[in-house]
């Protein structure tokens, strides 16, 4: 048992961020929204792959597919719930395109200046 001068932290006043962050908090089994969300995330990724996919041809400029690629993310997702009726969605690029060249592994995303 607990003493009576300690409370828990359960009997403790939430500040406004906790407050905050339980009322944003939605997952698939409290808003079926969130799935709505995710399926529009997958339509937008498979279509930039297909996209970025065709670009990639020997001696393509790495950095100019990539650029690309993000490029078509923000194009597609700025798209996607536009309406003025429903609240602020936040979105845009999570991870930003990658290519596995040649000897690299994985997760190649070059800077502008570093073109090949």
């Amino acid at each position: 048992m607990e003493p009576a001068d300690k409370k828990s932290k359960k009997d403790e006043p939430k500040s406004d961020e906790e407050d905050k962050d339980e009322e944003e908090e939605e997952t698939l089994e409290t808003s079926p929204a969130v799935l709505d969300k995710h399926k529009a995330a997958a339509k937008i990724a498979q279509e930039v792959l297909e996209h970025v996919k065709k670009l990639c041809v020997p001696g393509a400029d790495i950095a100019s597919i990539c650029s690309e690629g993000d490029k078509k993310i923000e194009e597609s997702a700025a798209k996607v719930y536009t309406s003025k009726k429903s609240k602020v969605t936040e979105k845009g690029i999570a991870f930003p395109t990658c290519i596995s060249v040649n000897e690299i592994c994985g997760h190649f995303s070059p800077l502008k200046d570093e073109s090949k």
